[in-house]
């Protein structure tokens, strides 16, 4: 059980004058109640004051009574024949569990555009106006308080128990690090490696310290007219075979048991050129003077700063480094806070989870990033899952 992250929340809930908390987004109840939903149609019931209650589909049930911190648990029946309308089920669990509490603000997830999967990725479910309606019909809608900043305050500085899980996300995100300097070559395909990586992933991920369900999501863009337009939030790897020369870029994200991680690694098939090699330098430079730079107290601009100024002593200009130098991360693939970027306010604290990942992308030439996940901590910042990160290709 994560009693600090239990103790915090409540904490937080009594100073902003929370009664309860309704989540059904699979990130916020494995925040509050140590439990991955399966798929997204759990609802957890988080008072200020007495115990939980988590309202489950019965294909969650076992997963749910092996993860569960101290949430009581209800089940309904979702998915086969005998099921009945899931809104009507649950608004009967919640409402029997309110009765008589005398609520009067209840925060909800009213505002989450951007969401994590639960381990059915495929089909994520998220609150919109069914979700609103049933908590209107069962809590009343002047009782309701949009809780997507609270929630998200909450989340920006992980506990000792959160980082071990992101220590262990990392870990096995390392593992398909490797796996992919070992396989990128030349003849080999963008979709080669990406099968490589997550296979490697989800085949020796599972088990790693402790971690039961664990899932990748590698990218890989090849050759200069693909990696320099790496910079973009998603890549359509390709089956063209790489030709000696060519640039690799792996965008991968890892999670384990719902804790995310989101790293990158760059190789060339064959022997990388002169400029490849000045880039990837100037790349790596900048990383280290970031990662160098961040403590408690910190900015979140002075750490992009540090980054970009290597890039720009380097000869290269924000055109060519035009994204920012880190996002947060944890119980999401990226998180609001703290976000690394020129003109960042965010003061860094300990706690504070977030990627380094300057880059650069050079027409012509193509793109190179590296991505690190970092943990600040009370003097410095511990970086999370090293592992190798060479040009060359270890093949």
């Amino acid at each position: 059980m994560d009693r600090k992250r239990l103790d915090q929340v409540r904490t937080a809930m009594a100073a902003a004058g929370l009664d309860a908390l309704v989540c059904r987004l699979p990130e916020n109840v494995l925040l509050l109640s140590g439990h991955w939903p399966l798929i997204g149609w759990s609802f957890l019931l988080f008072p200020r004051e007495g115990s939980p209650l988590i309202v489950v589909p019965h294909c969650d049930e076992r997963e749910a009574r092996e993860e569960l911190w101290e949430a009581d648990s209800e089940s309904f029946i979702f998915g086969v024949l005998t099921g009945g309308n899931p809104y009507e089920d649950i608004a009967r669990a919640l409402k029997a569990r309110i009765a008589g509490k005398g609520y009067r603000r209840v925060g909800f997830e009213g505002n989450f555009e951007c969401v994590a999967p639960p381990w059915n990725a495929a089909e994520p479910a998220i609150p919109a106006a069914a979700t609103r309606g049933l908590l209107e019909a069962v809590i009343g809608s002047d009782y309701l308080v949009d809780a997507t900043d609270f929630l998200n305050a909450q989340r920006a500085r992980k506990t000792p128990l959160e980082q071990a899980k992101l220590r262990t996300a990392n870990e096995i995100a390392a593992l398909g690090l490797q796996a992919f300097r070992e396989k990128a070559a030349v003849g080999v395909s963008g979709i080669d490696l990406v099968a490589h990586v997550e296979h490697t992933i989800v085949t020796r991920g599972p088990g790693h310290n402790g971690a039961r369900r664990v899932r990748a999501f590698a990218q890989v863009s090849t050759g200069a007219t693909e990696t320099v337009i790496a910079y973009r939030p998603m890549v359509i790897s390709t089956p063209r075979p790489m030709e000696s020369g060519d640039l690799a870029v792996l965008e991968m994200a890892v999670v384990a048991d719902g804790f995310w991680s989101d790293r990158t690694r760059a190789a060339v098939a064959g022997q990388p050129s002169g400029e490849q090699k000045r880039a990837f330098e100037a790349v790596r430079r900048a990383q280290e003077a970031a990662i160098e730079a961040i403590r408690p107290g910190v900015t979140a601009a002075e750490v992009d700063a540090a980054a970009r100024g290597v890039i720009h002593a380097a000869g290269y200009d924000d055109e060519a480094f035009l994204h920012v130098t880190g996002h947060g991360l944890g119980l999401r693939y990226h998180e609001p806070t703290p976000l690394i970027c020129p003109g960042g306010e965010t003061v860094l604290e300990e706690g504070m989870v977030h990627t380094v990942e300057p880059g650069l992308y050079v027409p012509g030439m193509g793109g190179i990033r590296l991505e690190e996940n970092v943990i600040v901590t009370a003097t410095g910042c511990e970086v999370m899952g090293p592992c190798d990160k060479g040009l060359e290709c270890a093949s």
